[in-house]
């Protein structure tokens, strides 16, 4: 061991330079052995170097503190990544991927089940969906040999439909639970999450997955 040798500044100034580093992006201490400055601490530490070694390892440690940082990232942006990959192997519908992507941006990825072909049938299937206008048709009152009479209710789907969007549009934006918080009819609420989801159809309220909830379109 090294005696009355003080290494202690210079040990700090390259454990600086290599926060330095790391801050700027140069390096990653991923791929930094920090070892060799913990066996130049050992190597010149003695009694009377002991009060400014302490300062210095304090600063190695948090340079190691750093890397184990780094270590726990990496680990967590494999794990997301794998995922990631699964539910893309789970083969999920146009839909979920359409929402996936909504507002967000996710770095450039390789998947046989993404091919370019596929995204771009997609796009096109989604832009034919939203061009090409909803047809709702009424049912007609028609009669049976048996005398069974198909009544045309007293007021025409769209009309209901429209009554229920003017009764809900205020409350938007909110969660798609809320809409119906106040209906404890069973069919009163079978009606409603059906004018809901044709309303959705033709983009009069939009649906967002990610929060779970509904607000009003561009339509």
């Amino acid at each position: 061991m090294m005696k009355n040798i003080d290494f202690s500044e210079d040990i700090r100034n390259k454990i600086r330079g290599i926060f330095d580093k790391v801050h700027s992006g140069e390096i990653s201490l991923l791929n930094y052995e920090l070892v060799p400055i913990f066996q130049e601490l050992k190597d010149s530490l003695n009694t009377s170097n002991l009060n400014n070694y302490s300062k210095t390892y304090v600063e190695a440690c948090n340079l190691l503190d750093k890397k184990f940082e780094e270590l726990k990232e990496l680990l967590y942006s494999l794990d997301e990544e794998k995922k990631f990959t699964e539910y893309l192997e789970s083969e999920p519908s146009d839909s979920e991927i359409s929402a996936l992507f909504t507002d967000c941006w996710i770095k450039t990825f390789h998947s046989p089940i993404l091919s370019y072909n596929f995204l771009e049938e997609s796009k096109d299937r989604l832009i034919r969906e939203r061009t090409s206008p909803l047809v709702i048709e009424h049912l007609q009152a028609e009669k049976s040999n048996e005398k069974f009479i198909l009544e045309l209710p007293k007021h025409k789907f769209t009309e209901k439909m429209m009554n229920f969007f003017d009764a809900i549009k205020d409350k938007l934006p909110c969660s798609f639970y809320e809409v119906f918080e106040e209906e404890t009819n069973q069919l009163e609420l079978y009606k409603q999450f059906v004018y809901l989801l044709h309303l959705l159809q033709i983009g009069k309220i939009q649906y967002q997955m990610e929060t779970n909830t509904l607000y009003l379109g561009g339509v």
